[in-house]
């Protein structure tokens, strides 16, 4: 099996209890719904490490891959997302990531002592860090006072924040996140319900860049070492990936996350060529030939992008496999494909 064969297992086995769920959806009829989306639940969990719900809130049905921070469960969410049928994406909208304000939000509760808490009981105070396009906010709840366990309440924070945010903007703006036992004058204040409304303003105010996704969220490492070293992946003077645990693991020659995928029936790997210039001109070429490659994982539906590295003697472009069969062909192609300005080669992780 294959995450690919994986996918489409999944959408039959949604196909099949569609009628049944939009019809618990629409009667809210929790006996016939809750059934169906458990089954989906613990499957979606065992093929993606992704929790699965369905709502509509709006009028519209909606189905959410419930990620959390995860990159490999990011990646299988966004890859079983984009396998759907087609007349599944035109029926449901499709959330390959927690949405701000989901019904998940919507209904959490939280118990302090003999209290229970809505989410509409809880508030932030945010105040901006221009250098970094970057926000740091502090949670409220008039219950926090009766908690004496300090990691607790931060950790409540974080977890209303990023059910408030959704994945994106909790990922993408947030640098530090702390609590409040009791509020103070502070630069904004805000119920957390609102709290993403009030974020995107700023984002949108000042010019930040936004993401559609949190695997759009790249980071730029310049390792400390000798670069006499030439061999392959030890060579790298610049890295850039949407994949951090990734990368620090391979460097250090752990290998967690990659016993994450394969359990998902996927696998990490990176596409490498000798460089040919020496300057500047390298980076240029490893960015021309990561969307050629990009293109051709996406029109095949076999794998994506995560990140690359310049080196003193090789290039690099990472991805995500997901169906190492089918992309063994696709490479064979994207090699023929690039032959007249490299020679390409595939290594797993």
């Amino acid at each position: 099996m294959s995450a690919r064969e994986n996918a489409k297992q999944f959408w039959e086995f949604f196909e099949s209890m569609e009628s049944q769920i939009k019809e618990g959806l629409m009667n809210q009829n929790y006996a016939i719904l809750n059934p169906c989306v458990e089954k989906l639940d613990d499957m979606c969990q065992e093929m993606t490490g992704c929790h699965f719900f369905v709502e509509n809130i709006y009028d519209d049905f909606e189905i959410t891959f419930d990620t959390g921070p995860n990159k490999t469960c990011q990646l299988m969410a966004q890859f079983f997302s984009q396998m759907a049928p087609v007349h599944i994406k035109k029926s449901w909208i499709i959330n390959d990531c927690l949405p701000p304000l989901s019904s998940k939000a919507v209904l959490a509760s939280i118990q302090i002592k003999d209290e229970q808490y809505s989410i509409q009981d809880f508030f932030v105070s945010f105040g901006v860090d221009d250098n970094q396009d970057l926000v740091h906010a502090k949670v409220y709840c008039p219950g926090y006072y009766l908690i004496d366990n300090t990691e607790n309440k931060k950790e409540m924070s974080m977890y209303l924040l990023e059910l408030a945010l959704g994945q994106i903007a909790y990922e993408a703006y947030l640098s530090h996140i702390d609590f409040m036992d009791e509020p103070k004058e502070v630069e904004q204040f805000c119920p957390i319900i609102d709290f993403y409304d009030q974020l995107m303003d700023v984002v949108e105010r000042k010019g930040w860049k936004q993401y559609n996704s949190p695997l759009d969220i790249y980071s730029v490492y310049q390792p400390i070492q000798d670069f006499a070293h030439d061999s392959l992946r030890k060579d790298m003077k610049m890295i850039f990936t949407t994949h951090p645990i990734l990368l620090e693991e391979t460097i250090e020659n752990q290998n967690d996350v990659l016993a994450d995928m394969e359990s998902k029936q996927g696998e990490y790997g990176y596409i490498y060529y000798s460089n040919l210039y020496g300057n500047k001109q390298d980076a240029l070429l490893r960015q021309q030939i990561s969307t050629v490659i990009q293109k051709q994982l996406n029109k095949n539906e076999v794998g994506k992008v995560i990140g690359g590295a310049i080196g003193k003697s090789y290039s690099y472009i990472d991805i995500a496999v997901f169906d190492s069969s089918l992309f063994d062909i696709i490479f064979r192609k994207i090699k023929r494909q690039l032959d007249e300005k490299v020679e390409l080669f595939y290594q797993k992780f």
